[in-house]
């Protein structure tokens, strides 16, 4: 499966200095697999609150934004278009859903402020509220790429188990497209402290075979791959320290994605690893 990673690509374009640095790792991906991409950005005229100041966008503007993204693609040698869609400052991630399923898009691209949950959720974040609107994978990006400066080079899956392996080998080939690239494949084991000692939450054979079974669907699809069991430790925050020492490019996890107060109460790993880590961070399908 190596070197057949995304077909086609939706950007989505705010202007923000995430949305910035999605450009270059959109421009990697499509080059790795000869994509097309698509910049959407979404135009309301509602007054809103920005940089201190009471503005509205105009449509020259929202134009030329589209147009400026669309030639830095170019400039990239990336087949790209761009589109205007209207929506309300409530129904963003709505809008961008609708344009990925009408695009048949198998990867969307969104940059993200890294919020914390419930100011997430008092400011609608584009990034979470699209993770419940579609089924397909989503790249959120806050900062640049890795030390690398490649956008697939080491790939760091963190898998945890169930019916999130699939979707999350799938989208680590995708993301691991180009020659050369790599994936390593973690687990994080859960435990607790009782009277025995320390002792494992899931039993070790079974962590065991769900990172052998994601290693042997890695190396199925010609990745070089390897896997490695994690210390006990909080998930994301564990996650965040592997991807920094290994120099991970990108990090992919699985999700059943929850809503937005699912995700407050029971505790994301994806919205905790936006604050644990700069990193760009792909979510993988949805599973079935």
């Amino acid at each position: 499966m190596q070197g057949h990673g995304f077909s086609k690509i939706l950007l989505a374009t705010d202007g923000s200095n995430q949305a910035e640095a999605a450009i270059d790792i959109t421009a990697q991906f499509a080059h790795a697999s000869s994509a097309s991409v698509r910049v959407v950005h979404v135009w309301s005229l509602e007054v809103h609150h920005r940089h201190g100041v009471w503005d509205v966008e105009i449509r020259s503007e929202a134009e030329h934004l589209i147009n400026d993204t669309v030639r830095r693609l170019h400039d990239k040698d990336v087949d790209a278009e761009g589109t205007i869609v209207r929506a309300d400052h409530a129904h963003v991630a709505s809008a961008i859903a609708e344009s990925a399923r009408q695009m048949h898009a198998d990867l969307v691209v969104v940059g993200s402020r890294g919020l914390s949950d419930w100011q997430a959720m008092m400011q609608h974040s584009t990034s979470h509220e699209l993770l419940t609107a579609i089924d397909a994978p989503v790249l959120i990006v806050r900062g640049q790429l890795g030390s690398n400066g490649h956008a697939g080079e080491r790939v760091l899956m963190a898998v945890a188990g169930g019916a999130d392996v699939v979707p999350a080998v799938h989208a680590a080939v995708a993301a691991a497209s180009a020659p050369g690239s790599r994936i390593l494949a973690v687990h994080v084991a859960q435990a607790v402290i009782g009277t025995q000692g320390l002792a494992f939450v899931e039993p070790e054979e079974e962590i065991r075979t769900t990172l052998q079974r994601a290693g042997d669907l890695l190396r199925e699809a010609g990745v070089r791959a390897e896997v490695k069991m994690l210390e006990p430790g909080p998930v994301a925050q564990t996650i965040a320290d592997v991807a920094a020492s290994w120099r991970a490019d990108v990090i992919v996890i699985g999700s059943s994605r929850i809503g937005d107060l699912g995700s407050l109460l029971l505790g994301s790993v994806t919205h905790s690893l936006l604050r644990a880590t700069e990193r760009p961070i792909l979510v993988a399908e949805r599973p079935r």
